[in-house]
């Protein structure tokens, strides 16, 4: 099934009042629109390539809170799975997946192919309709008075960091109730399809049954690329080049000072690798380094991450501590790790030599 795509220019008045006579929760109370799972999953991705990528669901009866963990691991979407049932919570995932090195599928950001839809949960409960400053193409009803809004891109965005970028900034904007909500972030992130029940304990006593899914808007034709959405909230893509971001360059003078490089082989390590920046100099014995693991961060941003040396305060161990997200539970533990492996990968490859 292929849909049509509208490219439109930014929301002109007209746009935004259309958007307020049907975004409150009071307007879609009594509104049910009828299509498939599998034609909500054929709209949303009209332009996958099924050659590199796929699209990823995942179905279960169980309670979403009690589920096993491997349940949410989910599969691609041809052959269609049976475990997408109306009775069934059933999801698809923002983005498409492409093959690893193993040959298979996998839903994972480091598989990640492009970014399809932008989903906004928790609309009419955590986040105000009025905060949706565009219309969706899509709005479902997970859960009494709670919805889903769905937004297909006009063009499939193939840059993670791009697509990143944008995610984080609509949660900054207000998109969610504290700022930091996991049901959004993410290109991995699922969002639950239209056809479905909800069989979460609270809403099963409270209902006596599952509670049965309804998609209450459906306007798929007219969609927003990447950047107008981000022109709506204020958000900035610019991320550098892709062939640029693995260049860390130090500022002129940027050197470890050479009584600490002596001492310390973990400074010396850093340095001969470039990860080292420069010392801190309000707090002695800490330096700004590259972390090893920045090509996990989002826009691979290389600041905010330091080692300190070996100290009584550390108990002789040395220190590390990375403030991005994806490192908040690196020590220095995994600092040395690290290091001990590149050592014996030097030395394997002096050795093949």
């Amino acid at each position: 099934m292929k849909a049509k795509v509208k490219m439109p220019s930014a929301p002109g008045r007209g746009q935004l009042g259309k958007l307020q006579t049907y975004a409150t929760p009071e307007a879609w109370a009594n509104t049910i629109t009828t299509v498939s799972n599998a034609d909500f999953i054929c709209t949303a991705f009209a332009q996958i390539n099924l050659d590199h990528e796929t699209v990823w669901v995942t179905g279960f009866r169980e309670d979403p809170a009690l589920v096993p963990h491997y349940k949410w691991g989910g599969q691609p979407v041809l052959p269609f799975p049976r475990s997408i049932n109306p009775d069934h919570n059933n999801y698809v995932a923002v983005s498409s997946f492409g093959i690893g090195d193993d040959g298979l599928y996998h839903r994972r950001k480091a598989n990640f192919g492009r970014k399809y839809a932008v989903m906004v949960d928790d609309v009419g409960t955590k986040v105000s309709p009025a905060k949706l400053l565009l219309p969706p193409n899509a709005i479902v009803e997970t859960s009494p008075w709670n919805f889903q809004a769905w937004y297909f891109l006009a063009t499939p965005e193939s840059d993670r960091i791009r697509a990143e970028r944008l995610i984080k900034g609509m949660i900054a904007s207000g998109l969610t109730a504290d700022g930091a909500d996991p049901g959004m972030n993410g290109v991995t992130r699922y969002g639950r399809l239209p056809v479905g029940v909800n069989t979460k304990a609270k809403y099963t006593a409270l209902l006596r049954h599952p509670f049965e899914q309804r998609l209450v808007h459906w306007s798929p034709v007219e969609r927003f690329g990447i950047d107008e959405i981000a022109s709506a909230y204020g958000i900035d893509l610019s991320v550098a080049p892709v062939g640029e971001r693995r260049v860390y360059a130090r500022k002129p003078g940027q050197r470890p000072p050479p009584s600490s490089c002596g001492n310390d082989p973990m400074l010396e390590l850093l340095e001969r690798i470039d990860l080292y920046l420069e010392n801190i100099p309000s707090f002695d014995g800490a330096h700004h380094i590259v972390c090893p693991w920045v090509h996990e961060h989002t826009d691979e941003d290389p600041t905010g991450t330091a080692y300190f040396e070996p100290s009584a305060e550390n108990a002789w161990r040395g220190g590390f501590k990375c403030h991005h997200g994806h490192c908040q539970h690196r020590t220095i533990a995994d600092l040395d790790n690290f290091a001990a492996r590149l050592e014996q990968l030097c030395k394997d490859f002096r050795h093949d030599k």
